[in-house]
């Protein structure tokens, strides 16, 4: 039952990834990242998906979480396609821009518990899929949006306001639970990117081990070569008793 189970995401992942893998397979880190990048993407896929049941009667807010499925799966075809990380990982962050500040748009600059772990998955993901620097240009756009998020709902939305039926509606009852999604989305990568360094590192102790059984294989071969050529070669010692009787046999016949 397990092995079915398994089966289809062996089977999605070999289609997506499963060329660049092979190529790779000498470069841990390489193969770490597109593997958290496809893992991540997938899951992202699979916990969005109720959100559109949940907003399927506010068709603004299904569009854009329809956008999201849409813009997710274009990341795999990107990583299919190219196998280029990088270029996933901005296309992937550039749908969250924009899905994040319309959200913000939509409610005024209001920051709930939803969208504070979806700023803080926003951050993660730029942190550990493109490098600090694009992090802390993401954290700072997104501090400078809260506290802006802050003086328009304390200065009663005189900087800009969003008519009431577009608003997303407020984190009460059964939609509290939505706050999960984000929840999982951050333990989810967190969990990916330490199980992709374990894998990184173990390949590397292995690696570094097969280097040093190869160079001990070569050392090993050139001693022996070394023992079976001094095995040939006259020694010293018979070489010297020569050039001596040699020696006394020119001096016997002056």
């Amino acid at each position: 039952m397990t092995q079915s189970i398994m089966n289809p995401f062996s089977w999605l992942r070999n289609y997506f990834i499963g060329d660049f893998l092979k190529r790779n397979s000498q470069n841990p880190f390489a193969t770490a990242q597109i593997e958290v990048q496809f893992n991540f993407t997938l899951f992202f896929l699979l916990v969005q998906t109720p959100y559109l049941f949940l907003s399927f009667h506010r068709p603004l807010q299904f569009c854009m979480g329809l956008f999201v499925i849409i813009s997710l799966i274009v990341v795999l075809v990107v990583l299919k396609r190219s196998g280029n990380v990088r270029k996933a990982a901005f296309f992937f962050l550039v749908n969250f821009f924009i899905q994040y500040f319309g959200h913000y748009a939509l409610n005024n600059g209001r920051i709930e518990t939803q969208a504070s772990l979806f700023a803080l998955l926003f951050i993660s993901s730029t942190f550990l899929l493109l490098d600090r620097q694009w992090g802390f240009i993401v954290t700072g756009i997104l501090v400078a949006a809260l506290l802006i998020g802050i003086m328009n709902v304390n200065s009663g939305y005189s900087y800009f306001h969003t008519p009431d039926y577009m608003r997303d509606p407020p984190e009460q009852g059964n939609l509290r639970f939505l706050a999960l999604i984000p929840l999982l989305l951050n333990v989810y990568l967190l969990s990916e990117f330490v199980k992709a360094r374990q894998k990184a590192e173990k390949q590397i102790t292995e690696q570094k081990a097969e280097v040093e059984e190869k160079q001990k294989e070569i050392l090993d071969s050139i001693h022996y070569a070394k023992r079976i050529q001094n095995s040939l070669l006259p020694t010293d010692k018979y070489i010297n008793r020569l050039i001596s009787s040699s020696s006394e046999k020119e001096e016997k016949k002056e």
